[in-house]
């Protein structure tokens, strides 16, 4: 299980910490709280913050503010590992920072979907897209290493170049 602290401010409402845990065997991410801004880390967790001014594990920008949008859509619209279940809930004391209110499809191009975001955007939903992204890349990395792993076992250990 990885647990996320994402630490967000200068966008709309209060800067807060959203509090999340993504398990990479189930393919699911639980957004469970939005809290009051918290600079210090909860034990435990990874920081994702836009402020540069607190120890973190992963900066935020604007310029990821497309791809974590990205990421919230596609697992949004995925299938946890069982087959059935959603790979995205939001529980009840962080369903504020659902941003799916906050984002509208603008257009489509050769590069895919382009995305209106709501100037009022709150800093709660930066910190889901932020959390979004990250799981996301986390789900990236395990599948690439278990894949890795999977040629290792079908070629009897021995050694492969990609």
């Amino acid at each position: 299980m990885i647990q996320f602290q994402a630490t967000i401010t200068g966008y709309g409402g209060r800067p807060c910490s959203l509090f999340s845990a993504y398990d990479p065997a189930a393919r699911v991410l639980v957004v469970s709280a939005e809290a009051a801004y918290r600079a210090e880390r909860r034990e435990g967790c990874i920081v994702l913050t836009n402020d540069q001014d607190i120890a973190r594990d992963g900066l935020f920008t604007n310029d990821s503010l497309m791809d974590a949008i990205e990421a919230f859509y596609s697992l949004k619209a995925g299938i946890a590992s069982d087959g059935k279940s959603a790979r995205l809930v939001f529980g009840n004391r962080a369903a504020r920072a659902n941003p799916e209110q906050s984002i509208e499809r603008d257009s489509i191009d050769t590069n895919g979907p382009k995305y209106r975001v709501n100037p009022e955007i709150t800093c709660g939903q930066i910190a889901a897209l932020a959390t979004c992204l990250h799981a996301a890349r986390s789900d990236t990395v395990e599948r690439t290493v278990k894949l890795a792993e999977s040629f290792r076992d079908l070629l009897g250990g021995g050694i492969m170049t990609i």
